[in-house]
Parts: C-alpha cells; sequence; structure tokens
C-alpha cells in the first residue's frame, strides 16, 4: 500500500478518522509490516492530532489473542488511537498472520502471510483476512452511520467490505 497520493490527501487535509482507518487497514494487510510502519511515520510528523492517549483498557495476554479479539482491537482503534493499541495492533497482526518466505522457480523470495492458527474452517489465509477486513468495515459503516460521522466514515467502511470481500473471494482462487 505505501504512501498511495489518496493517504497523502488525507493527511494533508487533516482528516483523522479517514487516516486512522486507512492506517489500520494496511495494518492488516501487511501484517504489521514496512507498508504500515511508512505510513503510521509519515502521518505521525504530518498530524500532530493523530494519536490519542490510551483509554486505560487492559489488553488480553498473547495466549488470548485469535481473530475474533483482533476485530474487536481494529474497531476500537479507529475511535481511540493510542500508541498501546497500535503496537497491540502491530503485535497481534504478526503473531496471527506469520510471514513465510519461499523461493520461486526464478530464485527470487517471496514473503506470503499465514495463520499460525490451524482451524478446521478450511479458509485460507486471505479468506480470513479478507473476513476481517469485511467485518471492521461493516462496523464502521454502522459506527459512521450511527453517530453521524462524516459521510466520509461511512464511504471508507463500504470500500472495506467491498475490499474484504475481494480479498476472500481471491483466497478461494489460491
Amino acid at each position: 500500500m505505501a504512501l498511495t497520493s489518496d493517504f497523502k490527501d488525507a493527511v494533508q487535509s487533516g482528516k483523522v478518522t479517514r487516516v486512522r482507518i486507512m492506517l489500520k487497514d494496511s495494518l492488516l494487510l501487511s501484517s504489521g509490516g514496512e507498508d504500515f510502519m511508512q505510513m503510521l511515520d509519515y502521518a505521525k510528523d504530518q498530524m500532530p492530532a493523530l494519536m490519542d492517549e490510551h483509554d486505560g483498557e487492559s489488553f488480553r495476554n498473547p495466549d488470548d489473542w485469535n481473530e475474533e479479539y483482533l476485530n474487536e482491537q481494529m474497531v476500537a482503534v479507529v475511535n481511540n488511537f493510542s500508541k498501546e493499541r497500535v503496537d497491540l495492533l502491530v503485535r497481534m497482526a504478526k503473531k496471527l498472520y506469520k510471514p513465510q518466505v519461499t523461493r520461486t522457480q526464478t530464485g527470487t523470495s517471496k514473503s506470503t502471510y499465514s495463520s499460525s492458527n490451524n482451524t478446521s474452517s478450511g479458509l485460507s489465509t486471505v479468506q480470513k483476512a479478507g473476513i476481517a477486513v469485511a467485518t471492521v468495515g461493516a462496523v464502521t459503516v454502522v459506527a459512521g452511520l450511527a453517530f453521524r460521522a462524516p459521510i466520509a466514515v461511512p464511504i471508507l467502511g463500504g470500500v472495506a467490505v467491498v475490499a474484504g470481500g475481494a480479498m476472500y473471494f481471491a483466497g478461494r482462487e489460491n
């Protein structure tokens, strides 16, 4: 994802909620990798109001992390974008979606992310990530409408729902 023109525009326009949503989505897609960190550093440099004080919520032990808890925290981070919560999400993404480096036939390296949780659901990691993105998007749409947020919030939620659906169906092909 890196620094897209849409992301830069949102940052330059001071659209805090939109930037937070774009950051949390990139966190899931890059599993806390370099793209997310590059985007976060850029936004923090440009937007002093991006980060919040932590709301005091106690987080679960890493042994209790699962995709449901990740979804809960992805929703919570939009309204409490604290260093503590962002750090939690980075650690959760890295734990739940560990990178696997494989060699291709041409000798180049390829990184993919797979869930560290073995489930009998039969869903690929991409499908699970798609479900997570779509779920967070749906919650964002509902919350944006319920709290009468600027129209960009439910629109971004809708985009996340579509992106999650696309990821889900793309995961079926792999």
